[in-house]
């Protein structure tokens, strides 16, 4: 049975690049099309001035619920990236040249802009905090889409209450849902590929970390499937939750969304 959910913040997080690093990789940085669980509450634990590596307990998933949709279709480019080459602090003054690392970029398909909408809920105190935040645009540290060098544009999209959010089941037909899909949710032979307008959907799946315990020890993975170009999928699952809900520029949608936390 699905938790039900009180309360559920919205928020977009924006900008031009991105890069949030596969966990598996080495010396060849690759990225996901989208921020993982854990990357999502470091950006939260960032704008709250949550100290680095002591808030994994206050984000737990036994806590904390989060969601992602992407908003933007999204492609990929390599890039060279020159670091600085030191073994010692006598190095810092380039003596020891440059050691170049592949470096893969997320960038939007078409728009100027990524953009990725959050759906956060929090059993604790920590809700109101960061819903202040977020309404005063007041961050203690600076948001960034993955590393620091690329800064993000973070905006309060809505505060819903109960009455707008209900737990759905239907086992009968498929829904369309608009965030990315932990696969523990979805029922075998389920995902539809074509749309009966004749357009075939394309899904990816992305083995993500989901969350880390107090010692920044991997303590849950997940894998998550998304649709490359609508970024929303169509499939048959057990039970999801429907909001209701104002955008940015004051349309009143109707969603259906699943928690990356199985």
């Amino acid at each position: 049975m699905m938790q039900e959910i009180e309360r559920l913040l919205i928020f977009d997080i924006k900008g031009p690049v991105a890069h949030f690093r596969k966990f598996y990789t080495n010396s060849s940085s690759l990225s996901y099309s989208f921020p993982s669980r854990t990357t999502i509450t470091g950006l939260i634990a960032g704008i709250l001035g949550r100290e680095k590596d002591k808030y994994y307990d206050e984000f737990s998933s036994d806590r904390c619920k989060i969601a992602v949709s992407i908003r933007t279709p999204v492609r990929k480019i390599m890039q060279t990236i020159n670091y600085v080459r030191t073994k010692s602090l006598g190095e810092l003054n380039l003596s020891a040249g440059h050691t170049q690392v592949p470096l893969e970029i997320v960038l939007p398909f078409e728009s100027n802009e990524l953009k990725y909408r959050i759906y956060f809920y929090h059993k604790d105190n920590t809700f109101d905090e960061l819903k202040e935040v977020l309404e005063k645009e007041k961050f203690v540290y600076p948001p960034y889409l993955g590393i620091s060098e690329f800064i993000a544009d973070v905006k309060f999209v809505d505060f819903i209450k109960g009455e707008q959010i209900f737990v759905s089941t239907n086992l009968e037909s498929s829904v369309e849902i608009v965030t990315v899909v932990n696969i523990e949710h979805i029922q075998k032979g389920s995902l539809v590929f074509k749309e009966s307008s004749g357009e075939v959907l394309q899904y990816i799946k992305e083995r993500m970390p989901l969350e880390f315990d107090s010692e920044r020890k991997l303590k849950k993975g997940a894998s998550f499937i998304y649709e490359k170009n609508q970024g929303r999928i169509k499939l048959k699952i057990k039970s999801y939750y429907t909001i209701n809900y104002r955008d940015s520029d004051d349309k009143m949608l109707k969603e259906n969304i699943v928690f990356m936390e199985a």
